[in-house]
């Protein structure tokens, strides 16, 4: 029995596993790819033409971070906006109260319910 339990644990722990890489270990790999053949080009003297190349990957990597950057900006504003949209919190005897927070320009007017 915890044969088969331990069995379980350790095909569980692959299921959750991302079946793409992460934008990290892509840029890691690129980088391994592009300095092997930088080295390559310079032990051939073909310094100049790889500079372009090079150049290339500085602005793929530099568009692949700031578009996981704007990814993760637009997720944290959303969670922001729903903490911000709605405060719950229990107090005393478990009593639970909620307060919906609406926002109007600069100002703010706040809406109570308690339950």
């Amino acid at each position: 029995m915890c044969m088969f339990i331990a069995a379980l644990f350790t095909i569980s722990k692959t299921w959750n596993q991302h079946k793409c890489p992460s934008v990290i270990d892509w840029i890691k790999k690129m980088w391994y790819i592009y300095t092997m053949e930088y080295y390559a080009a310079i032990k051939k003297d073909e310094f100049v033409s790889f500079v372009g190349t090079w150049m290339q990957l500085e602005t793929i990597i530099l568009s692949k971070l700031s578009q996981e950057q704007k990814t993760k900006h637009r997720m944290f504003s959303l969670l922001r906006l729903e903490l911000n949209n709605e405060i719950t919190w229990t107090q005393g005897r478990g009593t639970s109260h909620t307060r919906a927070i609406m926002r109007k320009g600069a100002g703010r007017s706040c809406i109570g319910s308690y339950t």
